[in-house]
């Protein structure tokens, strides 16, 4: 009887894992957490079942993170599935090949983000360019009509005199 017993505990165990196994390799982690957790109450020093569940736990957040655009903490996570002595090896190949691809979405994105600061600064450059174009042409304008009204002031002047010369005459 008693052996009855165990071989049905070993039964329960490692359908609990297998059970776990196939919903984190379909992606269904909350599932296979369930089933995770279950192996790990059985047997809390499963390594594999502790490795498993971690994977169910990393996978959905570095997915997360991908969908969010924070490809740093996507690769974080999946550097955690692929550092793993054990688990799902599926998951662990997967994991790795996202992490390539955060990986060449966050090169994307900060090579952007340089191209964008660049042409701000270009620009900026530009406007600050053409501000001294515009302070150069308004100082030119602004002399320009100094030395018109010089002219006239002068031109005034000397009619003035020559008025006040033929007064005088």
């Amino acid at each position: 009887v008693l052996m009855i017993f165990s071989v049905g505990c070993e039964n329960k165990k490692s359908s609990a894992l297998k059970n776990g196994q196939t919903a984190l390799e379909s992606h269904e982690y909350v599932k296979a957490q369930k089933y995770l957790s279950e192996a790990l109450e059985q047997d809390s020093k499963n390594e594999t079942a502790r490795a498993m569940y971690m994977q169910a736990i990393k996978m959905p957040e570095a997915e997360y993170y991908k969908e969010k655009g924070l490809y740093n903490k996507g690769i974080e996570s999946l550097e955690s599935i692929v550092n793993l002595n054990n688990g799902s090896q599926k998951i662990k190949v997967e994991s790795a090949s996202l992490k390539n691809e955060l990986e060449k979405s966050q090169s994307e994105f900060e090579e952007a983000s340089n191209i964008r600061k660049e042409n701000a600064k270009d620009i900026s450059s530009q406007g600050q360019y053409k501000l001294e174009q515009d302070a150069i042409k308004e100082n030119q304008k602004q002399e320009a009509i100094k030395e018109e009204e010089e002219q006239i002031l002068l031109t005034n002047g000397i009619y003035s005199m020559q008025n006040h010369k033929n007064k005088s005459i």
